[in-house]
């Protein structure tokens, strides 16, 4: 006990005695006198343990003062009396429990590969030798740990897997109130803890129940400031934002981090009390749940209200709580240990709940946390309002957008099918005039063309009796001589078979076009059947025959054989329009010998190709995709009314269940029609 008796006084400043300062110096002077005086008079093993008691209380007391950050104070101090003491570990424990039914580990220092204790929290339940330590101000020096009285169950696990063979502890006590525990383990061998051991430690403890102490008051401000600190954060979110998963998840991250808990989410309701993880924020190695739909079949409507009038339910053990054991094996799935729940609640409906969990272990929820999340819960039912009826009036906006969008193309359609109507019709009415003029001429022509035959014979018939009769006569009269000077009877005799020759050739002209006409019109077919595709390429090549130049070249490569159901008609005008188009596009490109190819191919089985293809200057990528728009033109004002290519769209893609395509590539263009053989099919 002489070591204990010459322990010097805590250095932590003392109150004013109000001594005069000459009484204090000498005061002071005496004492330091005194103290050294005693250090001399030690033996020199009692001296080396003065010394390094001295030491080791001055390097705690350093790290008290030179921090306010606990785990660094308990780590440092560990360490120095793991290196002071040569065991095998030493653990710090402190009391962060309002209900003071467990301590965790802060600190800690261990030699080897011994089990590390940091972060576990240790019940007080089952453990007396706890229990003795806190109720009693010296250490407590056990040689065979194992062999305590009262140890239970979970504590001799504890204590086996930590090896722990012989202890020597000592409650930190501040203030008469107990806030931690240190513990010296030597796990190698059975150990006797000398009185020195046992009255240094007490010695450490008297600084440590300080720097505990002051370090959990500096952490509850921290905690409160940080509290206040996440709200205005998400507060003014709500503010700066409407974008409600922003807000959500700055919630949850926020609120995890703050608590220090193993998973943070928020829980939307669906139909029937079902619903879903909305947003998440979690510690490893606990799994996700995010987005998986979870019904809680134990949810009753009764806790639905209760939650809806504010209800905020702090479960610490799901085990011990009182649930039924529907909702602990619900809440087992998700491995959840304890949780602290609060609800989002509007004004009319329970919109969904901020729930924290605890999943390594169960937890006491101080009242602090308890108002935080509640706090939090009443932002979130704000941010939530806010949102829906942001979204209510951005979808508002889009319907109405999406409305006024709908109208303008509306309009533009029924323009555009006017004037497709009125081309159509000028297109039909051109049709009925080619067909009536093509029938009138080929009634005069069919006169000509049948009396031709009669006419040939006829005039055979009086040259041959003109032969005759110059034969038999003795003499030409003088009328006849008159007659052949002045028009050259011998030439008309050898040169009528040519007339007629060439007549009989016109009349077979006119006869040709007048069909060509008929097909293009094709007036009497306008419901849809089987045609030869290459007719109507012919009719529609005839039909703008006046504008080839002498110099363009026509390919034609028509390889397929089947007949194409269709509106022959209706084919025809779309043959005309792009063989018309291509026609223009050579004529721009003066420069370069005119190339026209017709192509008609069987690409795919039951579909035909009809490709038309010029060696124009082509069409650039930019307006490509708006060739077959109404109205679109690149054609100078007058020259074009920008509906021919829609037409054509319409007539094969609407009206035959086809596809029309435009390739173009530098120079040359090449529209590629595709028709299936039958009208319906589909490729």
């Amino acid at each position: 006990m002489y070591i204990k008796k010459q322990a010097p006084y805590c250095t932590w400043p003392k109150p004013d005695l109000s001594l005069p300062q000459a009484s204090r110096s000498i005061q002071e002077a005496t004492e330091t006198y005194k103290e050294r005086m005693e250090i001399q008079n030690l033996h020199p093993r009692e001296l080396h343990r003065e010394v390094e008691r001295s030491r080791l209380l001055n390097e705690i007391n350093h790290q008290v003062r030179s921090t306010l950050d606990l785990d660094e104070v308990l780590q440092s101090a560990c360490l120095l009396l793991g290196e002071t003491f040569n065991c095998s570990r030493v653990s710090i424990l402190v009391n962060e429990s309002e209900a003071g039914d467990w301590l965790i580990t802060r600190g800690e220092y261990k030699t080897d590969d011994y089990t590390s204790q940091l972060g576990s929290r240790v019940p007080l339940a089952d453990n007396p030798h706890l229990h003795q330590l806190m109720s009693q101000a010296e250490p407590l020096a056990v040689t065979r740990f194992l062999e305590f009285p009262g140890l239970g169950e979970e504590t001799l696990q504890l204590v086996q897997g930590l090896g722990i063979k012989s202890m020597l502890a000592i409650a930190t006590s501040y203030q008469g109130k107990v806030n931690g525990i240190i513990g010296l383990h030597q796990c190698d061998r059975e150990r006797e803890w000398s009185q020195w051991e046992q009255d240094l430690l007490e010695g450490v403890a008297s600084q440590l129940a300080i720097a505990i102490n002051q370090a959990q008051l500096y952490s509850a401000t921290r905690a409160a400031a940080q509290r206040e600190s996440l709200l205005r954060l998400i507060t003014n979110q709500i503010r700066s934002t409407l974008d409600l998963n922003t807000v959500l998840k700055t919630a949850v991250r926020g609120v995890r981090e703050l608590l220090n808990s193993d998973r943070v989410v928020i829980y939307r309701f669906l139909e029937n009390w079902a619903g879903e993880i909305v947003v998440e924020d979690l510690r490893v190695p606990w799994p996700p749940i995010l987005g998986g739909i979870v019904a809680d079949n134990c949810f009753k409507t009764d806790h639905a209200e209760l939650y809806k009038q504010g209800r905020v339910r702090a479960i610490d053990d799901i085990h011990k709580a009182g649930l039924n054991t529907c909702h602990a094996e619900f809440l087992d799935k998700l491995q959840v240990k304890a949780n602290l729940i609060v609800p989002i609640a509007m004004p009319d409906h329970l919109w969904g709940l901020l729930i924290a969990h605890e999943c390594h272990s169960t937890r006491h929820w101080t009242q602090g946390e308890i108002e935080l999340l509640e706090q939090l819960g009443h932002q979130m039912a704000i941010a939530i309002s806010q949102a829906e009826l942001y979204q209510k009036v951005q979808d508002s906006a889009a319907q109405y957008q999406a409305q006024a969008e709908q109208l303008t193309a509306t309009i533009q359609e029924l323009k555009a099918t006017q004037q497709q109507l009125i081309q159509s019709e000028k297109l039909s009415s051109l049709g009925q005039l080619v067909a009536g003029v093509a029938h009138e001429i080929n009634n005069a022509n069919n006169f000509v063309h049948a009396n031709l035959f009669y006419v040939q014979e006829y005039v055979e018939a009086l040259k041959k009796a003109v032969d005759i009769y110059e034969l038999a006569a003795s003499e030409i009269p003088p009328e006849i001589e008159e007659l052949n000077e002045e028009v050259d009877l011998d030439y008309i005799r050898s040169d009528s078979p040519n007339l007629i020759g060439s007549m009989q050739q016109g009349s077979d002209r006119i006869r040709k076009i007048v069909q060509n006409l008929r097909n293009f019109s094709r007036l009497d077919e306008a419901g849809a059947k089987p045609v030869n595709l290459s007719e109507g390429l012919e009719s529609s090549l005839s039909m703008l025959q006046h504008r080839f130049s002498p110099e363009l070249k026509i390919h034609k490569h028509y390889h397929a054989k089947a007949r194409v159901e269709c509106h022959p008609a209706q084919i025809n005008q779309v043959f005309f329009n792009l063989i018309d188009n291509a026609l223009d596009a050579i004529a721009s490109n003066p420069d370069t010998e005119g190339e026209l190819t017709l192509s008609i191919c069987e690409p795919y089985p039951n579909w035909v190709s009809i490709s038309i293809k010029d060696n124009g200057p082509g069409i650039s990528p930019e307006i490509q995709d708006q060739i077959f728009n109404p109205f679109f033109t690149t054609k100078p004002v007058g020259k074009g009314t920008g509906l021919g290519l829609s037409l054509c769209y319409q007539i094969i893609v609407k009206g035959h269940n086809g596809k029309i395509r435009c390739i173009s590539e530098g120079q040359g263009t090449e529209f590629i029609v595709e028709l299936p053989i039958k009208m319906g099919e589909e490729k």
